[in-house]
């Protein structure tokens, strides 16, 4: 399933929304790629700008972003993302029972 069908089927989102995210994704790990640094303070920087980026779309707390994350993971186009985005979360302080599923999945695909 491409991710555009995946995010209207799953997440209620139409062709322009779904293709809007799919951008605003892109965009991001690009911005990770590019900026990266080894500190709290960017890893604190990408996972709120990862949140603002989704917010609009209807994923707007952990409960909401955590399928996300599991599905953007599952569907293969954004696992770099996903390994961008869940240690971002966990260096920033984020409880790390959201997002264990994934991230053991990650640990496990390596």
């Amino acid at each position: 399933m491409s991710f555009i069908d995946m995010m209207k089927q799953d997440y209620d989102l139409d062709d322009n929304q779904a293709n809007a995210l799919k951008i605003e994704l892109q965009k991001i790990e690009e911005y990770f790629d590019k900026n990266f640094e080894d500190s709290p303070s960017f890893f604190a920087a990408f996972y709120e700008r990862f949140e603002k980026t989704i917010a609009p779309y209807g994923f707007e707390d952990a409960k909401q972003v955590e399928p996300l994350i599991s599905s953007l993971y599952r569907q293969g186009k954004f696992r770099i993302l996903v390994s961008y985005v869940i240690p971002a979360f966990y260096q920033s302080g984020g409880n790390s029972e959201i997002f264990a599923d994934t991230y053991t999945q990650m640990l496990n695909h390596h």
